[in-house]
């Protein structure tokens, strides 16, 4: 199951754009929203329905959308960076946490109103799996879900890090020159870290490479 007025508020998008771009169905897919605005969770709803999503669940922190994962799993986790009791960093450190986590391979877009690389590397080193910066576009939140269904990324487990590959994947049909010598070498596969449905009820800061 799958799972914006300054800090939060939605920029509309050009239509035609829009109904271009969107072509990936989600109406068989879950969402949780982890928010602790209740703005941001009707806007949020609202894009997403706009993109097909049907079903979706609420937390207002991290320890309360950990305990409903405990009970219903969803496809996809979109959570916010700031909550009181318990924040999107800990809520995906608690996530990753295989022996304790309810899925640790739930993939978890991260919500913030920080757009500076110092932000990004934290996410990205403790396993998120996108980062959506505020305020969030319809533009921006289809790309970041398209990354995760169509362009998902190996797991990792290393000796203080488990999430997906913090390296974006090499596109299949790029046909330009290798830049990095470690580019030329045959990448190895892992648990996909990709969303999609299970069984059961305009930044670039998502480029996180």
């Amino acid at each position: 199951m799958f799972r914006v007025q300054k800090r939060g508020g939605a920029r509309r998008a050009p239509k035609s754009r829009l109904k271009e771009n969107y072509a990936l169905s989600f109406e068989n897919m879950s969402v949780l929203i982890v928010d602790d605005s209740e703005n941001m969770c009707r806007i949020l709803t609202r894009l997403l329905k706009s993109f097909g999503f049907k079903e979706f669940y609420y937390a207002s922190n991290g320890q309360i959308a950990l305990d409903k994962l405990r009970e219903r799993p969803v496809d996809l986790a979109i959570v916010d960076w700031h909550m009181e009791k318990m924040n999107g960093i800990d809520f995906t450190l608690k996530m990753r946490a295989r022996s304790t986590s309810p899925d640790p391979y739930l993939p978890i877009i991260l919500l913030t109103g920080f757009n500076d690389i110092a932000k990004v590397k934290v996410a990205r080193d403790i396993g998120v799996n996108e980062i959506l910066a505020k305020p969030v576009s319809p533009e921006a939140l289809y790309g970041r879900l398209t990354s995760v269904v169509r362009q998902p990324r190996p797991y990792i487990e290393a000796s203080a890090f488990f999430g997906p590959d913090r390296r974006r994947r090499a596109k299949p049909d790029f046909s330009g020159p290798f830049l990095r010598r470690r580019d030329k070498r045959n990448r190895t596969g892992g648990h996909q870290s990709g969303a999609g449905p299970r069984s059961g009820p305009g930044s670039d800061l998502g480029a996180m490479a």
